[in-house]
């Protein structure tokens, strides 16, 4: 039986990429890690992709990365056809509710009844130490290219705001209280920015002199954003 291949020409007019041909679109990388309340004195993001690892999503128990967690598809590296220009980066902490290992549960701001209460929505106490003690440091390829600290510089663009308020209901020590602390101010920008390459190894590590552990006794969860451009061979 004779086999027909297809000529050159017709394999070309048959490819989805368009060779030479790129497209580019507004898209950032991120990745989440939970941050225990032992504390840590390095933790690297980007490392672990879709799939794999250890989720920070609410409810997630132990379960594996989610696109909640992170939009890595490789380990440390961005596939092929792909490149990406980074425009800024950002740290967002947040505090969490349960000390249970490889887990994360969201810190409700409410309102407590009594002062002796008020351990519970310590969040604010843990923010205010990772931001304030941490160093990040950018690294792509074998050569560090960032390294700032504290980790306040790197507040996120998109972030809950809530004013606080207190006021006493009893005679004695009781109160109300609504709180949570965000980090604020203009953006880390890269000026005039960087660009990652398809297949070439990078991460974001955040570091402390010494280990830093929450002062609520809960688990946080820290999500690394770099703000920019996905550039991919168009289709």
């Amino acid at each position: 039986m004779n086999q027909t291949y297809p000529d050159l020409q017709s394999f070309k007019n048959a490819i989805v990429a368009q060779p030479g041909s790129v497209e580019v679109i507004k898209q950032s990388l991120y990745d989440t890690v939970i941050y225990p309340t032992a504390g840590s004195v390095n933790i690297r993001f980007f490392q672990t992709q879709l799939g794999a690892g250890v989720s920070a999503v609410p409810g997630a128990a132990g379960g594996v990365k989610t696109l909640q967690d992170t939009n890595m598809t490789q380990a440390g590296q961005l596939p092929a056809p792909q490149a990406f220009w980074i425009q800024s980066i950002e740290v967002d902490v947040q505090p969490g509710s349960t000390a249970t290992a490889n887990q994360y549960a969201l810190q409700l701001p409410k309102a407590q009844v009594a002062a002796a209460a008020a351990a519970v929505q310590a969040g604010a106490h843990d923010v205010n130490a990772i931001y304030s003690t941490g160093a990040l440091t950018l690294t792509i390829g074998q050569k560090p290219y960032l390294r700032e600290s504290p980790l306040l510089r790197f507040p996120p663009k998109a972030r809950f705001e809530l004013n606080a308020a207190s006021a006493s209901n009893s005679a004695t020590a009781v109160e109300s209280i609504v709180e949570k602390l965000r980090a604020g101010g203009r953006p880390y920008t890269l000026n005039p920015g960087l660009g990652l390459m398809s297949s070439m190894n990078f991460d974001v590590t955040l570091s402390w002199p010494v280990i830093v552990p929450t002062p609520s006794g809960f688990n946080a969860r820290v999500m690394v954003k770099l703000d920019g451009w996905t550039f991919r061979a168009v289709q």
